[in-house]
């Protein structure tokens, strides 16, 4: 199933059009409203009108997780307070408090939906949310669904809550992470219960990674199959980048974020597929604290070809669930 196939299924030479329309307004709206951006950009010696193309995306500077982590909010922030909807403190290694309009949320239940969708949830469908809904990302989940007309059950993170709403109440699809679940296993074990018994056919782990090496071991424990939603905390949204429901690799939200693949420890962009680099992530359409060129971290290459699910968006890998990979 695709929520938007008007998007999702996208032609390149439109999707390409949409986004070189998207950076120039986001880099404008930047260079006049942030004042980090209207520093980093003078520094660079570029202004708006150099952008004319998606190529001269590599016009601006990169931006470091470390940075983004040491740089005032309010100095990111391109809009009073006034206009701010949400404030939320994201991610567990690294943590970022974030911003959010009404527009900004409004996008991410979107690709969240999208994300839902693609793994076959629908109104007849039963969630559990495991995990706090002081976070941001978690809550974007509940709205995404409780949109769609899924019910949703709201399980906390307190084990023991959560084992009795499990073993009292049926659910079809379980949306955490790979450390509260396994969390819930091994309760269950101490419990003398058998986390198979639970029937539980999808789990859905938003992640700040794109490997986790709980995967295997969850999926071969509870017998269940596992799908990896990338959760941003820099970004502060989930469903940036999803597991191909059909296919090997991850699609990326082209509509949203503009994804380069670049060198590790350098600035120049790898255009061939199956070679590993470092991915680097535009977001096209934050309005509250909008962010260029963010290198993530993550080791990454480019899947080309169609995908079995028929949607258009860039496909990536992480190297070490791909075979062929060639390192560099």
């Amino acid at each position: 199933m695709i929520a938007n196939p008007k998007i999702e299924t996208m032609n390149r030479a439109q999707l390409e059009a949409f986004q070189l329309e998207a950076l120039i307004k986001r880099v404008e709206w930047a260079s006049e409203k942030s004042g980090y951006y209207q520093r980093a950009f003078e520094e660079a010696g570029v202004t708006p009108g150099d952008i004319k193309t998606l190529a001269d995306i590599a016009k601006l500077p990169f931006m470091e997780r470390s940075v983004l982590k040491e740089t005032s909010i309010f100095d990111m922030l391109t809009l009073p307070l006034s206009g701010v909807l949400r404030i939320s403190r994201q991610g567990d290694a690294e943590t970022f408090i974030k911003m959010y309009t009404s527009g900004d949320i409004a996008r991410q239940l979107e690709m969240m939906t999208r994300v839902l969708v693609a793994y076959g949830i629908n109104d007849t469908t039963v969630v559990g949310l495991l995990g706090e809904a002081s976070d941001s990302r978690l809550m974007d989940v509940q709205y995404a669904l409780e949109g769609m007309g899924a019910s949703v059950m709201l399980m906390g993170s307190n084990m023991d809550n959560i084992v009795e709403l499990m073993t009292s109440c049926h659910v079809d699809v379980l949306i955490s992470d790979f450390r509260l679940v396994t969390q819930l296993i091994v309760k269950l074990q101490a419990n003398g219960e058998n986390a198979q018994d639970l029937y539980l056919p999808t789990i859905v782990c938003l992640e700040e990674t794109l490997h986790n090496p709980m995967r295997a071991y969850l999926e071969r424990r509870m017998n269940v199959n596992t799908n990896t939603v990338y959760n941003s905390p820099g970004f502060g949204c989930a469903g940036i980048m999803y597991q191909c429901p059909v296919d090997k690799g991850f699609h990326i939200q082209e509509d949203f974020f503009y994804p380069e693949i670049v060198e590790f420890g350098g600035s120049q962009v790898i255009t061939e597929p199956h070679r590993v680099g470092e991915l680097v992530l535009t977001s096209l359409s934050n309005e509250a604290m909008p962010i260029f060129r963010l290198r993530t971290g993550h080791a990454v290459l480019r899947l080309d070809g169609e995908c079995k699910c028929g949607r258009t968006m860039m496909r990536v890998a992480e190297p070490t669930e791909y075979e062929g990979a060639v390192s560099h």
